[in-house]
């Protein structure tokens, strides 16, 4: 596992986003962070930025996190990036829905601070070579 790891996060809720960021970079990590589904993909055109691993909200206006999982699993430029739905609704029937489209892990937005760090350092510390999803 690397140190110091590239993140994209896409999420609607601006709030989310800088908790998130705040987290993430005091962890050490770059965190990347997108409000829309177009401009991510629109970064993860270019082969200059691509991330270590990319989170995606799953209800989201125009483009939701699936449907985003899709066209990113389907990218030649970023099919092996490991992608982490996240939303603070997982109903486990959509689980298998979810690893089955692509998803590596599916993650419980935690409800405070205090629960985001130790939810975070854990995802982030997967090896994702060695990782097996189950649903």
């Amino acid at each position: 596992m690397k140190t110091q790891q590239t993140i994209f996060y896409l999420d609607d809720d601006t709030d989310d986003l800088y908790v998130f960021k705040e987290v993430a970079e005091a962890l050490g990590h770059s965190v990347f962070l997108f409000i829309n589904g177009n401009e991510m993909l629109r970064a993860l055109g270019k082969k200059d930025q691509l991330p270590d691993i990319i989170f995606l909200d799953i209800r989201m206006p125009v483009f939701n996190g699936e449907e985003i999982l899709h066209i990113i699993k389907k990218t030649e430029n970023s099919k092996h990036i490991p992608v982490v739905m996240i939303s603070g609704h997982n109903p486990k029937s959509l689980v298998r829905q979810y690893l089955e489209s692509g998803a590596n892990y599916l993650m419980k937005k935690p409800s405070s601070l205090s629960e985001f760090r130790p939810a975070l350092e854990h995802v982030l510390g997967i090896n994702w070579d060695k990782f097996q999803a189950y649903a």
